[in-house]
């Protein structure tokens, strides 16, 4: 079969005061009408990039050298307005992250319906009718609602699907999908893929499926190319790659991504540092009918988190963890329900300056993205010098050096690192600067908003392992919010289980996710992707939202601020 899409020893060179400097090293990739290759590597290996050339997205600058074909034309060797036309009619692309993808001010059935309307010419009606039809063929619930709705309502999950469901609005034959699943629970995750694989069956659609996620890759694609440092090392059947590895990166890769427990010991059970009971949160949010309507996000949630204990807090998307994270940290105010952090009552924000101070050297917070929440105009240094001065009021500039080099030592940075800002990092650097800056504190609790969810697979295990060093040698006790049960399997010896705002099922993590008593619980287990595994339509199909193929218009979506 031919291939649709070519990357033919492909390098991408970046620009620099002594000239160009190679980023790729001659990427070598085909993908064939109806297949699935996935292109793997850690952070920095050169997948996204290599991907962004086929779709004319490289930053300013970059230039390309090799050869790219779709449909077998060398796109180099095209008039622009060609060029342009096979990328709009050829290609779409999903991104890794939505949110600053989406226009804040507009409603999702703005976005939804723009292009339906303006590129594949439907009435506004029609185009109101498929864009619903879409949100519910990716998982959304309740989509007239989700249509109303501007990006800043919704989680991380569902701007992703609405994402997904856009580009597959145009029916391309050849989909980019970069990181698209990164930060889905398991269960959305299940679901997503299953829509591509009908897409695929449906139509012949070529994926070129870009993840850090091994055990996924092997699951959804046909093949898999690995990368490192910008070159394609070696391409392997996906069914037989755990076997047929040949390189010893490949099988480094393969060996992190083996579940298993990373604490070997539990520590007896300690007195509650952190209780929380009959905790309800309510938002008001636009009605599909009109004004206003109340929508319950957290609803009679209550655990305890014992002292130098490590809990996990797991559910999809939209199911209440970060904002019963956000109001255990003050962040969010509770509707009812009570939050008491070493024997005091938390469940008011607090109000003075000196208050909020003080709850903060007890309990931390550490976020999913660090590189929008570190100060991208600060070095490490500065950045962890500024938190040791806020939480040690009168220490002198040699001390704050000292304790900003112990910080650093603690979360293991190279100490030549601390003259760099956020965009020179690595996102396992710039998350162990986020842990660090955690730590200036000296905190009591830390909070983990899927700290871990957006790293390739063996940073995670370095940072897992690094937090759990961090909890053996200082007694902190770590709140883990996540969607992914391996890595809540590998870090906490408890587990609270959340949906639709509720707790389903909370108890040891052996109990709980070796011998579930839930069935939402069983569902969540049986989502993991693994050997054998196929991804299954959990929600009812919509077929109507599958375009036949002698109506297909397609063009690649590209996101408000990108040329």
């Amino acid at each position: 079969m031919t291939s649709v899409l070519e990357l033919d020893h492909v390098s991408i060179f970046a620009p620099g005061a002594e000239g160009p400097r190679a980023i790729v090293h001659d990427c070598t990739v085909q993908v064939k009408a109806g297949e699935a290759l996935g292109l793997v590597g850690e952070s920095g290996s050169g997948k996204t990039l290599s991907v962004r050339a086929v779709a004319g997205l490289l930053p300013e600058g970059f230039t390309v050298g090799g050869t790219i074909r779709i449909d077998g034309e060398d796109i180099a060797e095209l008039p622009a307005k060609r060029l342009r036309e096979i990328r709009a009619r050829r290609l779409g692309m999903v991104f890794q992250t939505p949110r600053a993808h989406l226009n804040p001010l507009r409603t999702i059935g703005d976005f939804m319906t723009e292009a339906l309307i303006s590129v594949a010419g439907e009435k506004p009606d029609a185009a109101d009718r498929r864009a619903q039809d879409l949100l519910a063929e990716v998982g959304i619930p309740d989509p007239a609602r989700r249509m109303r709705q501007r990006p800043g309502d919704l989680s991380g999950g569902l701007l992703q699907r609405v994402m997904i469901a856009a580009t597959l609005a145009m029916d391309p034959p050849i989909l980019l999908a970069d990181e698209i699943t990164t930060a889905l629970d398991v269960t959305t995750q299940e679901e997503v893929m299953a829509v591509i694989a009908d897409l695929r069956r449906h139509r012949d659609l070529a994926l070129l499926f870009i993840t850090h996620d091994l055990a996924l890759a092997g699951a959804v694609c046909d093949r898999v190319a690995v990368m490192q440092h910008g070159r394609t090392i070696e391409t392997l059947r996906a069914a037989t790659m755990r076997t047929d590895a040949a390189d010893p990166y490949t099988r480094r890769l393969l060996s992190a991504t083996l579940p298993g427990d990373l604490i070997a010991e539990r520590d007896a059970a300690e007195a509650p540092v952190l209780e929380v009971g009959g905790l309800r949160k309510t938002f008001q949010v636009r009605s599909p009918r009109g004004g206003r309507e109340e929508f319950v996000a957290v609803d009679d949630v209550g655990f305890t988190l014992a002292r130098g204990g490590s809990l996990g807090v797991v559910g999809e998307s939209g199911s209440g963890k970060s904002t019963t994270a956000r109001i255990i940290c003050g962040l969010e105010t509770a509707d009812a329900g009570t939050v008491t952090v070493k024997g005091e009552d938390w469940t008011t924000p607090a109000r003075r300056a000196s208050d909020r101070r003080a709850r903060a050297r007890i309990a931390q917070m550490v976020f999913q993205d660090p590189y929008q929440s570190l100060d991208p105009r600060q070095t490490v240094r500065q950045c962890l010098a500024e938190a040791v001065a806020v939480h040690r009021r009168r220490i002198a500039r040699a001390e704050v050096d000292v304790r900003v080099d112990e910080l650093m030592a603690a979360v293991k940075l190279d100490p030549a690192l601390a003259a760099q800002r956020p965009r020179s990092l690595s996102g396992g650097q710039r998350q162990r600067v986020a842990i660090a800056r955690a730590l200036a504190a000296d905190p009591e609790i830390l909070v983990l908003d899927e700290a871990v969810s957006a790293l390739d697979v063996t940073t995670q295990v370095e940072i897992l392992t690094l937090l759990d060093g961090i909890r053996r040698e200082t007694g902190v006790a770590l709140l883990m919010i996540s969607h992914d049960l391996t890595t809540v399997r590998r870090l906490c010896d408890h587990v609270v289980v959340m949906k639709s705002g509720a707790v389903v099922e909370q108890g040891p993590i052996a109990d709980v996710l070796d011998r579930p008593s839930a069935e939402y619980t069983r569902t969540l287990l049986d989502s993991i992707p693994r050997g054998g595994w196929v991804p299954r339509r959990r929600l009812p199909a919509r077929t109507s939202a599958l375009p036949t193929v002698a109506t297909r218009t397609t063009r690649i979506i590209t996101p408000r601020g990108e040329k």
